[in-house]
């Protein structure tokens, strides 16, 4: 009886306790799954933030970095159509005001001289020329212009043409008395001395081209190196027109277009002088000395 009384009881407690801890395992199953799912739904909302999160940024584009000193201009979005209107704010920024704009570069006409160099005759402010005792008679000086307008220069072992030239009396009469007043014992604050106010550097190339031994402190051959070089200016210059020209050289020093840069160059050096400019860096000297060439006071000496 009484194992009968166990087993029942053993059966009996077996099935209660079957019937009791069935109960717990039901709610442990519905928490959990109560659990998963609000789990998921944290999950799902969290992704649903982090895209609209995600949109605003699209949206709100960040500013590019502008070096420094420069208008920072913003980037358009990258859904903003395309436009070929300049942003206000840019057009505002990168137009200079009228007093910073830069002035453009103005090219130089033909006509004008660029920078030359030094002339080479240049006194100083307040300097006056030094006049010596020893002043030769105005025929004596007219002796030895004539002279030199009779000189062939170039002789014979040139070419012809060059050989051919002669200086104008005109000219040697007329620079003459624009340099020194036809005055022999005359010295210049810039080194000029003599009739035709020779510069050291003159008679150093004349001598060396020429092969000659003139001495610019002897009247007579002060004026043979002014000749000289004249003689030597017309060669030049009547090559340098016949190649703009494209012609034939010719050395006749009476023809205006030669004989300008001729009378420019004596006293400028050739730097910046230049057949068919119009005008000179020494305008005034050249209109001086043509005038001396039709209105000359030689007569009168």
């Amino acid at each position: 009886m009484s194992r009968d009384f166990h087993e029942e009881n053993d059966i009996f407690y077996e099935e209660d306790d079957a019937a009791e801890f069935e109960q717990p395992r039901s709610r442990r199953r519905l928490g959990v799954i109560l659990l998963t799912s609000a789990m998921a739904v944290v999950l799902v909302g969290c992704g649903v933030m982090a895209t609209l999160l995600k949109g605003v940024g699209h949206e709100r584009a960040p500013t590019a970095s502008a070096p420094k000193g420069s208008p920072s201009t913003p980037i358009a979005s990258t859904f903003a159509p395309p436009t070929t209107e300049a942003p206000a704010a840019l057009a505002e920024t990168s137009s200079a005001p009228p007093s910073q704009a830069p002035s453009p570069s103005k090219k130089p006409k033909a006509t004008e001289v660029a920078q030359a160099p030094a002339p080479n005759h240049s006194t100083p402010p307040g300097c006056a020329p030094s006049k010596g005792p020893n002043q030769l008679p105005k025929t004596t000086v007219k002796g030895y212009l004539d002279k030199a307008a009779a000189t062939h220069f170039w002789g014979t072992k040139t070419k012809v043409e060059y050989a051919d030239i002669l200086v104008p009396k005109r000219l040697l009469y007329a620079i003459a008395e624009q340099e020194s007043g036809w005055q022999s014992d005359i010295k210049a604050c810039d080194g000029g001395l003599g009739l035709m106010q020779i510069m050291p550097n003159t008679q150093g190339s004349v001598n060396f081209r020429f092969g000659t031994t003139w001495d610019r402190t002897k009247p007579s051959d002060n004026v043979m190196l002014g000749a000289n070089y004249l003689a030597w200016l017309i060669a030049y210059y009547g090559d340098r027109i016949a190649t703009q020209h494209g012609t034939t050289p010719s050395y006749d020093a009476l023809n205006p277009e030669l004989l300008k840069p001729v009378i420019s160059a004596y006293n400028w050096g050739t730097g910046g002088v230049e057949p068919g400019m119009g005008t000179f860096p020494n305008g005034t000297y050249v209109q001086n000395v043509l005038y001396l060439m039709d209105h000359s006071r030689a007569g009168n000496y």
